[in-house]
């Protein structure tokens, strides 16, 4: 995979297979600008989730309703935008709230809901939206 650095010269940059395969620019062998919100979204996704197994972290009960909610509609950014702009106040005070606000808009921008670069988030909310029920 390559980029073009700011010396103009492209370089070639490696990446395993699992992170080539989720990431949105797979199509090409460039990294494209919402390779990067993936990857910011993917390590917050992630290190949440695993902090909540480890129960390292323990949720706000209206971040779980959240959560929920979020399960069950269909994501686009503006969609997004809506749901985070509605939660409560405790919801809002949570993690969740900052990974979709950092770079979860920003990424549905560019791929569907349905893209494997959301797998991660997908898991993290649908571990959430369960523990609610």
């Amino acid at each position: 995979m390559s980029h073009l650095p700011a010396s103009g010269q492209e370089l070639t940059v490696a990446l395993c297979a699992p992170c080539d395969s989720g990431r949105p620019g797979r199509c090409t062998n460039r990294l494209q600008p919402a390779d990067y919100d993936w990857a910011v979204l993917e390590r917050n996704a992630a290190h949440l989730l695993a902090a909540f197994h480890d129960r390292q972290w323990v949720p706000y009960a209206q971040e779980l309703v959240f959560a929920e909610d979020l399960a069950w509609f269909i994501w686009t950014e503006e969609t997004l935008r809506a749901a985070v702009r509605a939660a409560g106040p405790w919801a809002a005070k949570g993690p969740l709230i900052r990974i979709l606000d950092s770079s979860a808009f920003l990424l549905l921008r560019e791929v569907p809901a349905t893209d494997p670069a959301l797998h991660t988030l997908r898991r993290l909310i649908d571990t959430l939206a369960a523990a609610a029920a």
